[in-house]
């Protein structure tokens, strides 16, 4: 529980959700929002300004340090896949901490230890005096731990962060494998295409995208960049106006990079596949081992056609076109041919250069 001696004062609330977990920060404020209305109410600590710093909560508006860290509130937001080891990716924590040395908050307070950090010495190395000489508390809800100038205190922190961080990292690693694994075999989660026979709602029919960009861009641009009319649009192909809008920003974005022809024409052959090897029941050729191992090795490309910045590395992969290759051999032999994916090593100012449609966002399990 709180010390006695930083009851009344000021805190500040960090939240923060890890790589490869699922939910947001979001449903952590809300599941600690009764505790912390008790904590104001009992006085025990000072008034929150419910103001977020940081992220949106609500993942809407793209962040922006320069504007975002500057916001004058109690609740600091580092948001959703951010590192528990990396400190230095992590701009929120850092201005908290910041305004914790010029004394505007006495104390953190966090939904558990490990929402603040996986590794204690990392920790250490950022933020050590704070607890042991300048006095400030660090406050875990969930299990009533603080990290204070007690040394047991710190001890046992200590120990269950490292220990912890250990096993979280070896979480990290398997994930990042079995992803590479995936990537090797033309498989990359993204918008998933909506091919004749799937399980969405366009079902037997699939959705002829040809169309879909023909007629959204006959209608022109509002000011958002979306389709005029898109709800009469959307009642075309049997969806809703944000459906529109997102396919016709993924394939503005492939147009302008010059590989939306050969993506529309390997939809379309993907399409004819089905029918041919499904004849009446493409939805029930779509559950085959078959089907499966072809939509899985060509996902990458469909969701990337012009290649992508695998989120948080360096690395640019390019997904080899499918028609280049037999979609029987693609969906029936065991591995894909050589140079099938490629991987290469782009620099900073390649990366500041690429569309949008060649960047992974931040995302679970990313590399």
């Amino acid at each position: 529980m709180i010390p006695d001696e930083h009851k009344g004062k000021k805190f500040a609330v960090y939240l923060r959700r890890s790589q490869g977990e699922t939910g947001d920060t979001k449903a952590q404020l809300a599941r600690i929002d009764k505790k912390l209305n008790k904590l104001e109410k009992s006085k025990t600590i000072k008034k929150l300004n419910r103001k977020v710093v940081g992220r949106d909560i609500n993942g809407k508006i793209k962040f922006n340090a320069d504007r975002d860290l500057i916001v004058s509130g109690d609740i600091f937001n580092e948001g959703n896949g951010q590192s528990g080891f990396k400190f230095e990716e992590r701009p929120v924590l850092i201005e908290l901490i910041k305004r914790m040395r010029e004394g505007e908050y006495d104390g953190i307070i966090v939904e558990s230890m490990d929402r603040f950090a996986r590794d204690f010495a990392g920790l250490s190395h950022l933020a050590l005096p704070l607890w042991r000489e300048e006095g400030k508390v660090i406050y875990a809800l969930e299990s009533g731990q603080t990290l204070d100038a007690n040394r047991t205190n710190e001890a046992i922190i200590n120990s269950q962060m490292t220990w912890g961080g250990i096993g979280k990292q070896t979480e990290i690693s398997k994930s990042k494998q079995a992803l590479r694994g995936k990537i090797a075999q033309g498989y990359l989660s993204g918008s998933r295409v909506q091919f004749l026979g799937d399980k969405s709602k366009a079902g037997n029919t699939g959705v002829d995208y040809r169309k879909l960009w023909n007629v959204s861009k006959a209608s022109g641009e509002n000011a958002n960049g979306n389709p005029n009319n898109g709800t009469q649009i959307g009642r075309m192909f049997g969806r809703d106006n944000k459906f529109v809008n997102l396919w016709y920003g993924k394939m503005k974005n492939f147009d302008e990079l010059g590989v939306l022809d050969n993506w529309l024409k390997a939809v379309e052959a993907m399409n004819t596949f089905v029918r041919e090897n499904g004849g009446e029941y493409p939805r029930r050729f779509f559950t085959t081992n078959k089907a499966k191992r072809l939509f899985d090795r060509t996902r990458g490309y469909f969701g990337y056609p012009a290649g992508v910045n695998l989120a948080g590395t360096n690395t640019f992969v390019r997904f080899s076109y499918p028609l280049d290759f037999d979609l029987e051999e693609l969906a029936t032999s065991k591995n894909v041919p050589d140079g099938y994916v490629v991987e290469e090593e782009i620099t900073a100012e390649q990366k500041s250069n690429l569309n949008v449609a060649q960047t992974q966002p931040r995302a679970r399990g990313k590399l």
